[in-house]
C-alpha cells in the first residue's frame, strides 16, 4: 500500500465504479459539486468516490458513508443552470477511507491498493466464468469476449464481470469492491447468480398465483359492479355509494378550494374503481372521509363587543390585572385590522394558576370554537405533520386533528405545554412547530397525509408553558410572554370563594344552604393544607370535606355543615403544612429576612453567633452558592467599617462567627439575604437586639448599596401573614408597591433604603458613630464590574 494522501470525497447513491472504467454522473448536492470542483482545482482532478449506505437519504451523516471505495479522475463535461454539473469519472485504483470529516464537503484520508498484475489465477477464472455462461446466460457480450481471448488480468476480468451485473444490491457490489482476492471476488458472483437464479423460480410461482387470484377479483369486481347496477336500477343503493354521493353534492354546492374539490374527486373516482374488499379501498375511504371533514372553509364570527371580553375574562378569573388588559389590547388590535397575524401569546406560568382556563376564556370572549393539542411528551415530527397515507394507520398530525375537532377554519387553538417538546432521531417537533405559528407560513401548512396546503393565517394561536427558558428558541422569538405568577393567599381565598365552591358544589350535587364555608376554615384550608402556586389542590380540599359532608348527610349524620377551622382539622386531618412565626421577643443575632420560593413568599429568620476561635466565618443551613457569597460580602462590609458600627476590631482577630439558616434540610438560595446576613452579623457582635417586628430583603454590595430584589409581593404578604410590623426593602422596589393587595399596605409598614446606614439606623435606632468609609475609585469601578457581570 501508498501513503496515506488527503482527498475531496464525493459521495454517490450507490452508484459503483470498479478500477479501469469510467462512468458519466449527473452532480447535484452541494457538498458533491463543492468536492468535485476541489479536486480538480487542488487535487489535479484526483477524487475519493464511496458510496452511501442508504441510496435515499439526502444528508447522510459521517456513519452512513461506507469506508472504502475507488480513487478517480473527475473532470466536468457540461454545467447546468440549476447548479448540477455532468461529471466524467475514471476510476483507478481500489483505496481505503480513512479519518472521514464533513465541513463544507466531505474529505477523508486514503491508502491505495493496488492491482495484483500476476495471471496465476487467470485459468482458473476463465474456466468458473465459462461454467456460470452456460449455466446463466445472461452475463454480457463483453464479459464473453475477455474470457474467450484471455484479455486483462484476473482482476480487470472479475471486476468487469461485477460492472455490468445487472440489479445487484447495494451492499453486494459494496462488498465486491471491498475484496482484493478476483478469485474470492468471483465465488460471491457466483453465490449471487445462483440465489437470483433460485429466486427467479420463486418469483414465477408467486407470480401464477397472483394471475390467478388477479382473475378472481376481476370476476369479483365485474360482478359487484352488475349487482350495483340491478341497485341502481330497483332503487336500492347501499350506504357506501349514498355516501359518495353525498360528497360529491357537497363538492359541487360548497365552496372548497379549488385544488381540494379536485383531489378529493380523483380520489372518489379511484375509489368507486376498486373491490370493497381491497386494502387500498380501506385507505382512500379513509383519506376522503379526512378530507371532507376538514374545516376547508366554515368559520365562526367574531363577537366585538370588547366590554363583554372582559365582563367574560372577570367572570371565570379573579386578579389578573395585566393579563386581562394584553388580552383585551389584542382583541381591540385584531378587531381594528381584522388580522389575527403578529406574535403568539403565550401563558407562562406554574402549575394550576389557570393557563389553560385563561384560553378557554379567551375564546369565549371572542365567540370563537375552542380547541386543545397538548404537546407535551411529542418527540416526533410526524406527530405534528402526519404520516404518509401509504404507512399502515397513517393519520394526520396534530394540528389538522385539532382543527377537524374545531370545525372552523378559525379556532383559538391552544398549544398546551409547549415548553415539554423533545426531539430524538424521529424528527425535531419544534421545527414543524416553527411553520404552524410563523404569520408568514401558516397559510399553506403542510401536512403528510392530506398532500395538501391548509390555511392556518385565521386561527388564534395560544401556547402555555411552566418554564420559558425550555421553550425552543426559535419558538421563542416568535411568542409574546405574559407571566402569571403565583396567587396569593389573598387571591386564593377570594377565588375559592367566588368560583371554586360553587364549581365543587355543583360537581356533588350540595347546595350552598346544605355547606356554607367561613372564611376562616378557608384561610385554614390555605395555610396549612395546601403549598402550590395554583389553586388545584386547595379545589381538591374542599371538594373531600364535600364528599365527606355527603356521606354524613346520606347516613342522616347531620343536615347542614359550616366549616370553620375546627371542622376544617376534624375533616382533613392534622395540618399538613406550616409558616414559619415570628420570635416572640427580640433577640440578639437574629434577624427576620423575607424568602421567596414557588409556592409563594414566607419570612426566614437568620441567626448569628460568635464564640472564641480564629476569626472564620462558618456557613450552615444548606446554603446556595449566591447566599455564601451574600455572607461573605456582607462580612467584608462590616469588617471594612468596625468603628462606625462600634465593633471592636479584635473581635474579628479572636474569635468564629457562624450564620446559621434554621430548617438545614431544606436548600436556600437567591441574591436577597445580603442586608439581612450584615444586621444579623453586627447585631451579635455588638450585643444589640433586633425587633420581632422587622423584616429586611434587599442583597448589598461592598460599598453598602442596597440592591433591588423580586418578589416583592409574596414577601409583604407571607410579612403580613406572620404578624411583622415594618419590611425594609431596596428603595428601587417602591415602584413594584402597585402590585401589593390594599389590605396588606395598610397595616404594613414598608420602607425603602438606599445604603445600609439607614438600614442599621431603622434597626438599632442610632446612626454610625463616623461616616462609612468609601471605597477608593479604581476598586469601586471593580467591584461594581463584578457585581454586574454576576448579576
Amino acid at each position: 500500500m501508498s501513503e496515506k494522501m488527503k482527498l475531496p470525497v464525493l459521495v454517490t447513491r450507490g452508484s459503483f465504479i470498479y478500477p479501469t472504467f469510467t462512468q458519466v454522473l449527473e452532480i447535484g448536492r452541494d457538498k458533491s459539486t463543492l468536492a468535485v470542483r476541489a479536486a480538480l482545482k487542488d487535487n489535479n482532478g484526483q477524487i475519493l468516490v464511496v458510496s452511501q449506505i442508504k441510496p435515499l437519504e439526502d444528508e447522510p451523516n459521517l456513519e452512513d458513508i461506507y469506508k472504502f471505495g475507488v480513487l478517480a479522475n473527475v473532470s466536468i463535461k457540461r454545467e447546468w443552470k440549476d447548479g448540477t454539473i455532468t461529471v466524467e469519472i475514471k476510476a483507478t485504483e481500489r483505496a481505503t477511507v480513512e479519518n472521514i470529516s464533513l465541513d463544507k464537503f466531505y474529505t477523508a484520508e486514503t491508502k491505495l491498493i493496488k492491482a495484483t498484475k500476476n495471471t496465476e489465477n487467470l485459468d482458473k477464472i476463465v474456466n468458473t466464468l465459462k461454467v456460470m455462461i452456460s449455466n446463466q446466460g445472461d452475463l454480457p457480450s463483453e464479459v464473453g469476449d475477455m474470457i474467450n481471448d484471455k484479455i486483462g488480468t484476473p482482476d480487470e476480468i472479475v471486476d468487469t464481470v461485477a460492472h455490468f451485473m445487472p440489479y445487484m444490491p447495494v451492499e453486494k457490489k459494496q462488498q465486491l469492491l471491498e475484496e482484493t482476492n478476483p478469485v474470492k471476488r468471483l465465488d460471491m458472483i457466483s453465490d449471487y447468480l445462483d440465489e437470483k437464479k433460485q429466486s427467479a423460480d420463486i418469483e414465477s410461482t408467486i407470480s401464477k398465483k397472483i394471475k390467478n387470484r388477479v382473475d378472481e377479483q376481476q370476476r369479483e369486481y365485474y360482478l359487484r359492479e352488475k349487482l350495483k347496477a340491478i341497485k341502481e336500477e330497483l332503487g336500492e343503493i347501499d350506504g357506501d355509494t349514498n355516501e359518495m354521493k353525498k360528497y360529491r353534492t357537497r363538492l359541487e354546492n360548497e365552496p372548497f378550494p379549488a385544488n381540494v374539490k379536485e383531489r378529493v374527486l380523483q380520489e372518489i373516482d379511484h375509489y368507486e374503481g376498486l373491490p370493497a374488499s381491497s386494502s387500498e379501498a380501506n385507505i382512500i375511504r379513509t383519506y376522503i372521509d379526512w378530507m371532507m371533514q376538514i374545516p376547508w372553509w366554515e368559520s365562526s364570527d367574531d363577537k366585538t363587543d370588547l366590554k363583554f371580553s372582559q365582563e367574560i375574562l372577570d367572570k371565570y378569573h379573579y386578579g389578573l390585572k395585566k393579563v386581562k388588559e394584553r388580552i383585551i389590547e389584542y382583541l381591540a388590535v385584531k378587531q381594528r385590522t381584522n388580522s389575527v397575524k403578529g406574535q403568539i401569546i403565550t401563558l407562562v406560568g406554574p402549575p394550576g394558576v389557570g393557563k389553560t382556563s385563561l384560553a378557554k376564556s379567551i375564546a369565549e370572549a371572542m365567540g370563537r370554537n375552542f380547541v386543545k393539542v397538548s404537546l407535551g411528551g411529542v418527540k416526533d415530527e410526524s406527530e405534528i405533520r402526519g404520516h404518509r397515507k401509504t404507512y399502515i394507520g397513517a393519520m394526520p398530525g396534530r394540528i389538522i386533528q385539532g382543527m377537524k375537532r374545531a370545525k372552523t377554519k378559525n379556532p383559538v387553538f391552544l398549544l398546551d405545554e409547549i415548553d415539554k417538546m423533545a426531539s430524538d432521531y424521529r424528527g425535531d417537533p419544534s421545527s414543524a412547530m416553527l411553520e404552524v405559528l410563523d404569520p408568514e407560513q401558516n397559510n399553506a401548512f403542510s401536512d403528510h397525509y392530506i398532500e395538501e396546503s391548509y390555511d392556518l393565517s385565521d386561527v388564534v394561536f395560544i401556547a402555555t408553558a411552566n418554564y420559558p427558558e425550555n421553550i425552543p428558541e426559535a419558538l421563542y422569538d416568535r411568542m409574546e410572554i405574559i407571566e402569571l405568577s403565583s396567587y396569593t393567599e389573598i387571591e386564593k381565598l377570594k377565588i375559592a370563594k367566588d368560583y371554586l365552591i360553587k364549581k365543587v358544589l355543583e360537581a356533588n350535587a350540595v347546595s350552598p344552604e346544605e355547606v356554607k364555608f367561613t372564611d376562616d376554615g378557608l384561610s385554614e384550608i390555605i395555610k396549612f393544607y395546601t403549598r402550590e402556586a395554583g389553586v388545584r389542590q386547595l379545589e381538591r380540599m374542599i371538594a373531600s370535606i364535600t364528599r365527606k359532608f355527603v356521606v354524613k348527610l346520606l347516613n342522616n349524620e347531620i343536615t347542614t355543615l359550616e366549616v370553620t377551622p375546627e371542622v376544617v382539622n376534624a375533616y382533613l386531618g392534622k395540618r399538613i403544612f406550616d409558616f414559619t412565626s415570628k420570635e416572640r421577643k427580640p433577640q440578639v443575632g437574629v434577624v427576620t429576612g423575607l424568602a421567596y420560593t414557588q409556592f409563594g413568599g414566607d419570612i426566614l429568620p437568620i441567626e448569628v453567633n460568635h464564640f472564641p476561635g480564629k476569626g472564620q466565618l462558618i456557613l450552615t443551613g444548606k446554603l446556595g452558592d449566591v447566599m455564601k457569597e451574600s455572607a461573605s460580602t456582607a462580612f467584608d462590609y462590616i469588617k471594612s467599617n468596625y468603628k462606625q458600627f462600634g465593633i471592636p476590631k479584635e473581635v474579628f482577630e479572636e474569635n468564629d462567627i457562624h450564620v446559621h439558616v434554621p430548617e438545614g434540610a431544606v436548600p436556600k438560595d437567591g441574591p436577597s439575604a445580603g442586608v439581612t446576613l450584615t444586621t444579623a452579623i453586627i447585631s451579635t457582635l455588638t450585643n444589640k437586639p433586633v425587633s420581632q417586628d422587622i423584616g429586611m430583603t434587599g442583597e448589598i454590595t461592598l460599598r453598602g448599596v442596597i440592591l433591588p430584589i423580586g418578589g416583592l409581593r409574596e414577601k409583604s404578604i407571607s410579612a403580613h401573614r406572620s404578624g411583622l410590623k415594618k419590611i425594609l426593602v431596596p428603595i428601587k422596589n417602591l415602584k413594584d408597591l402597585d402590585d401589593i393587595p390594599e389590605e396588606v399596605k395598610s397595616e404594613l409598614e414598608i420602607k425603602g433604603m438606599e445604603r445600609y446606614e439607614q438600614v442599621f439606623e431603622e434597626v438599632f435606632g442610632e446612626k454610625p458613630s463616623e461616616p462609612i468609609r468609601e471605597l477608593p475609585l479604581s476598586s469601586k469601578k471593580n467591584i461594581e464590574s463584578s457585581i454586574t457581570s454576576a448579576n
